[in-house]
């Protein structure tokens, strides 16, 4: 009975919040929340350009394996012939890769710096 009256006592002495404040204190956490940095998304762009590029590699030896099979036969399959186109593309899908994860990784630097 006494703590009914008590917190009947202390809710009228209680100061309500204007609209101003409100507003005030609403602006000041979206001032905020705007100054702060947002947290960047973690790719990986690597696999995905790795992926690409060495799906076109097998995809372009398979073509070439398929074409010579058609045109020539099995025993060209077998030959040295055969291999040295297979072994050209296959390098320069390499050297690709390379070049384009080299930059991939210098433009992520880059970033980390600004």
């Amino acid at each position: 009975m006494q703590d009914d009256k008590l917190k009947e006592l202390l809710s009228g002495t209680k100061m309500k919040a204007g609209e101003n404040l409100k507003y005030r204190i609403m602006q000041q956490i979206q001032t905020e929340q705007a100054l702060q940095q947002k947290a960047r998304k973690v790719t990986r762009p690597a696999v995905g350009n790795m992926l690409s590029i060495f799906g076109i590699m097998y995809a372009l030896i398979a073509l070439v394996g398929v074409g010579t099979y058609f045109v020539v036969g099995e025993s060209m399959l077998k030959s040295v012939a055969f291999f040295l186109p297979i072994i050209l593309i296959a390098s320069v899908c390499a050297m690709f890769w390379m070049i384009s994860s080299y930059d991939d990784n210098r433009r992520n630097r880059q970033k980390v710096k600004e």
